[in-house]
């Protein structure tokens, strides 16, 4: 809290020097220049876009943010650039004008441009922490000229697109009746009792509960935003600068859900100082404050787990007779009387309820204060040597959260009926009208960065030459942390041209980790790279056809320690107090000492070691533009124990305990390709855009520490991402059925169960009869985006697609046994009647662990293509705003999430135990002055 208040003092001064370099703004007449919009930002520089070389994609916001706007920077990324996902090697580095953070830390409105640096080439100055790519972000700076201003202002309602499906109170007392009969037992309840649920004649005394219904819900919430930019400058001083709020309230209707609601306010501002001739200097600040408040309990997954007819939320007390005595007693004393007319409802066993919770319960406060501050010097040495400049730059990034609960204590009742009459009334909890506070999941991260490097830049006739000395360290630290997590290298780049036609270029890196032992911390990681521009030669340089084609490639090493997971020593042999005995009928007890990991001083970075081809192209008067990349890569020296290779003895599992020590031992693979392809027209008064990316990114366990029986068994062969279950072969028909097949492990089959295929033969079903039967992940991502512009109209439309992965059905909505809540699927559960038809095992009050195992027969593809914006915008005629200090006006509206295109859109679209997803219809405004 002591950095949060010292970054809104700086927030305070910086925006004090701003508003004085906009006084002194105000009194120039400078024209405005504009930016390079040639320039991509690489690792700790710029380059021009016709002199890059590797694996890198680059998005420019601005280009699409006005017919295009969103507040995620990410938000459809994937039908603008291909290896968005940077190839599926793991969570990649995201640094916000090269201090690291967060997607989440910055609005799409205040970025300039993202990079997406895919190839090891592109990546290794960055060092260890870079190896699964990086993600660069760089924020908007003030240009020279007039204070711009813009503001923009959102309103939206977003509407539910799936709820789960429950069955009711008769329909779950009929299918739990038929479980009854599957295991040989009394149905539980009659047809009168089950009728009378049915009837809803009395909902309080034959509870019907529908927790997602129009009574508790909403039909939409709400959302809306505003934001502000201004910028401007001189050629001494400019400066931006983005206020920024987003809000929204709850689908919750009642209670303390109505005073639900999230909010974020982001302050960001950017100054860049020309100091001299040959010093400038900057200073980067941001603040977010993050605020929800909620409800106590957790509605979403309460709903999903409590049966609809265990109890009535309400009590009404219109039925509590005059002659319960206990009753009218409650009543008076009563704290919770809901809208004047009932108690509130539980048992002996749900003393708490989601209901209860929302009208009762208190709330609680989620709190996220997140700033950060950088600054940095440039300095122009040419006078000592021709194209010589230094710079450098330091960031603190101070994240704080803590969650702020003010619960209160209340009593529910559960009625005694007579006839249609509450005659008695049980009390359970005490009413409480004192809230109590309390603080928690507090959790820290302060981040410290800093980077230095010399440049030299020089050209002598057609040769061109450059090269960068980098150093930088990171020190970050988090709650429970006892030391700081540090990472720094040493970078060297040195790359040549020839009349921007022949590129090479070599970068390196000296990283050091303390996640290794003592001789094994440093470590040097060596990229090359080589391109080719094809229309630089006279067989091409005339074409009418190509206007520009460039090849390159790109090989390299990258160390990494992102596999050793930030745990220190496990190099060392590692102790711990583990499971223990106890004596005396458990009055003393005692622990025991047991061991983690083994000891190997060797252990060593893992590798990334790559190969990429990369075409970039434009066609047809620049009407066309390709971009293809094509990548292998293989990761070795993965830490993992080998159990395989010691005595069974050395590892145990109880008490857990292993002497095996981690080794270099692992190996994955990833290969594929990325493309993107633009082009644009006009036809007649119509400007047409269109734009696709697509990503193919596979991998393969090459090594792996595994011994099976069976080689279909092996990891190693496999995608990394490979799912293993059984093979279905449908459901036992009858007991002959069972008893000719192989036996099943899984527990007591019965007819209707989920028979299994005996893979192996051995005329058993156990672990060993799983296969691969699907991939978590989707190996082709793709997307699609169009654009129309005529005379002032602009239509826009997004598409992304995700094919070749594989979701498995489970969890209690699909997974259903004992008195579970009944989901709709079980409506054509197996039954002697059906077995021919049924689309679900048989239903049971037992556990069946036969039926919920992995295995084909909960598999489903998740193949499917999204619309996923549409958006419609107008911009006012410049003659409407001659005589107002406006000079611009753009009105605009959007849907997000709009359809699905997939075989199994009803699964991929349900949440289950969380907030629905929903489809997001919004209008909005811009203005510029």
């Amino acid at each position: 809290m002591k950095l949060i208040r010292i970054g809104t003092i700086l927030c305070g001064m910086f925006f004090g020097l701003l508003f004085k370099v906009a006084g002194q703004t105000a009194d120039t007449n400078q024209t405005m220049i504009s930016g390079n919009d040639s320039l991509v930002h690489v690792a700790y520089g710029t380059v021009e876009k016709k002199d890059l070389t590797g694996a890198i994609s680059v998005v420019n916001p601005s280009d699409y943010l006005e017919k295009d706007y969103g507040t995620y920077p990410l938000e459809g990324v994937n039908a603008f650039i291909g290896g968005s996902n940077l190839w599926g090697l793991g969570t990649p580095l995201v640094l916000i004008d090269g201090v690291p953070g967060n997607i989440t830390d910055v609005t799409t409105t205040a970025i300039s441009q993202i990079t997406f640096l895919k190839g090891a080439n592109a990546v290794v100055l960055y060092g260890s922490r870079a190896a699964n790519g990086v993600i660069l972000i760089t924020t908007k700076q003030g240009k020279v000229g007039k204070i711009k201003k813009n503001i923009r202002v959102n309103g939206g309602v977003n509407v539910p697109i799936e709820y789960p499906t429950y069955l009711g109170s008769a329909d779950y007392m009929t299918y739990y009746n038929q479980a009854c009969t599957n295991d040989g037992l009394s149905p539980l309840y009659d047809a009168a009792t089950i009728s009378k649920y049915a009837s809803h004649s009395n909902i309080y005394q034959y509870p019907d509960v529908n927790y997602y219904s129009s009574d508790y819900l909403r039909k939409m919430y709400t959302s809306y935003s505003a934001n502000a930019e201004f910028s401007g400058g001189t050629e001494r001083a400019r400066f931006y600068a983005l206020v920024d709020y987003q809000g929204q309230n709850s689908l919750l209707k009642f209670g303390e859900g109505n005073n639900e609601n999230t909010s974020r306010l982001s302050i960001r501002g950017n100054i860049e100082l020309k100091l001299n001739d040959f010093i400038n200097a900057f200073v980067h600040t941001s603040t977010v404050f993050n605020d929800s408040r909620s409800s106590m309990g957790n509605y979403w997954s309460n709903a999903a787990t409590l049966r609809p007819n265990y109890f009535s939320p309400f009590v009404p007390i219109s039925l509590i007779s005059n002659s319960a005595t206990n009753g009218q007693t409650y009543i008076k004393n009563a704290h919770n009387i809901i809208d004047g007319l009932y108690l509130l409802g539980g048992t002996q066993q749900y003393m708490t309820n989601p209901i209860s919770d929302v009208y009762a319960g208190g709330y609680k406060t989620n709190t996220s204060r997140l700033f950060q501050y950088v600054t940095g010097v440039n300095a122009d040495l040419s006078q000592a040597l021709k194209g010589l400049s230094f710079h450098g730059q330091i960031s603190i990034d101070y994240l704080d959260t803590y969650t702020d609960s003010l619960s209160t204590k209340y009593a529910v009742y559960s009625p005694t009926w007579t006839g249609d009459s509450i005659t008695g009334l049980t009390k359970y909890n005490t009413d409480n009208n004192s809230r109590v506070q309390s603080i928690g999941n507090v959790f820290e991260d302060q981040t410290i960065d800093f980077n230095v490097h010399m440049d030299y830049v020089n050209s002598f006739n057609l040769n061109n030459v450059s090269a960068m000395l980098v150093g930088s360290g990171t020190l970050q630290r988090q709650t429970g942390d006892f030391q700081y997590q540090t990472n720094s290298n040493l970078g060297l780049q040195l790359a040549y041209n020839y009349d921007h036609r022949y590129y090479a270029d070599f970068s390196g890196a000296v990283v050091n980790s303390t996640l290794l032992p003592s001789n094994a911390r440093v470590a040097f990681s060596p990229t090359f790279s080589l391109g080719w521009l094809l229309t630089g030669e006279n067989f091409l340089k005339h074409s009418k056809v190509v206007d520009r084609l460039k090849l390159s490639a790109s090989a390299g090493i990258v160390n990494t320690d992102l596999d050793l997971s930030n745990n220190f020593y496990l190099y060392d042999p590692v102790y711990y107090s583990s499971y223990g005995y106890s004596w005396h009928d458990g009055s003393y007890s005692n622990s025991a000492t047991t061991a983690l990991h083994g000891d190997n001083q060797h252990l060593s970075y893992a590798k990334r070691k790559e190969v990429n081809l990369d075409i970039d192209g434009s066609f047809f008067n620049n009407q066309l533009g390709v971009q293809a990349t094509a990548f292998l890569i293989d990761k070795t020296g993965i830490p993992e124990q080998r159990f395989t290779q010691y005595p069974s003895y050395f590892n145990t599992y109880y008490p857990t305990s292993s002497f095996v020590p981690y080794t270099n031992y692992g190996e994955d693979q990833y290969k594929g390709f990325d493309v993107q392809v633009n082009f644009r027209q006009k036809i007649g008064d119509v400007n047409l855009m269109v734009g696709a990316a697509g990503t193919y990114a596979t991998s393969k366990v090459l090594k792996v520490d595994e011994i099976y029986a069976n080689s279909y068994q092996n990891r190693a062969g496999k995608p990394i991402d490979a799912i293993f279950g059984l093979v279905s072969q449908g459901f036992f028909a009858d007991q002959n059925d069972i008893t000719n097949h192989a036996v099943q492990e899984f527990g007591t089959v019965a007819p209707g169960d989920i028979k299994y295929k005996d893979e192996n033969g051995d005329g058993v079903i156990d672990q060993r009869d799983q296969v691969m039967i699907g991939r978590w992940g989707s190996p082709f991502t793709c997307g699609v985006n169009l654009t129309l512009q005529w005379k002032n109209f602009t239509f826009f439309a997004l598409g992304t697609g995700q094919y070749g992965g594989t979701g498995i059905k489970s969890g209690s909505y699909y997974w259903v046994y004992g008195s579970e809540k009944y989901s709709n699927v079980v409506l054509n559960s197996w039954t002697d009647a059906t077995k021919n038809t049924a689309t679900y095992p048989r239903l049971t009050t037992l556990s069946s662990n036969n039926n919920f195992q992995y295995s084909t027969f909960w598999a489903y593809s998740t193949d499917r293509f999204d619309l996923s914006k549409v958006q419609f915008t107008y911009t006012l005629p410049k003659k409407l705003l001659i005589n107002s200090p406006l000079k611009n006006i753009n009105i605009y509206v959007n849907g997000n999430n709009l359809l699905t295109f997939a075989k199994n859109r009803k699964i991929m679209e349900l949440n289950v135990g969380t907030t629905p997803q929903t489809r997001l219809y919004n209008v909005g405004i811009k203005a510029e002055f």
